[in-house]
């Protein structure tokens, strides 16, 4: 191979190697920002929900696994709510039926500790937006996934909600 020839695979070798490296860490550092936001996101919410939610916003009942029920949201409370973890020392664990009634509520975070929503706990929030952290086999009872998806719009009573299942 001539001077000539060499230097030209040469070059052509070098700036292959520069593309595959630039193209493979930016997939990489994609993958890796991916990660982080994950985190973060779950970081905010989990933050949020202890800084904004007022715990006077929310009436309950002791329910038959000796949980807390959230029975009332107080009418004169933020209109994005985040469902706490606990109440009072005690875990709180579903949302009764007609809870959240026509409260113009604009958002809802419900995270994986709430396993049953009552079928009308939603009633009169229409174009509500819920953000829920579990997978569709946590909450059982009325307002499945299945449920939810089925129900042309209307999720646990609120009409053209927007249902974000984020597990």
């Amino acid at each position: 191979m001539n001077q000539k020839g060499f230097i030209t695979s040469a070059l052509l070798y070098g700036i292959l190697s520069l593309f595959l490296v630039l193209v493979l860490g930016t997939i990489s550092i994609l993958g890796n920002r991916k990660l982080a936001n994950d985190k973060i996101k779950e970081s905010a919410i989990d933050d949020a929900q202890v800084l904004t939610t007022d715990p006077s916003c929310f009436q309950t009942t002791v329910n038959s696994r000796g949980n807390l029920t959230i029975a009332k949201y107080g009418d004169n409370c933020d209109k994005t709510v985040f469902i706490p973890e606990y109440l009072n020392g005690q875990k709180v664990d579903a949302i009764g039926a007609n809870a959240f009634s026509n409260q113009k509520l604009v958002n809802i975070t419900i995270k994986s500790n709430i396993k049953e929503i009552y079928v009308n706990a939603f009633t009169g929030n229409d174009e509500m937006v819920f953000y829920i952290k579990a997978t569709s086999n946590e909450i059982v009872g009325t307002g499945s996934q299945e449920e939810v998806n089925n129900a042309v719009g209307t999720a646990w009573g609120a009409k053209d909600a927007t249902v974000r299942w984020d597990y």
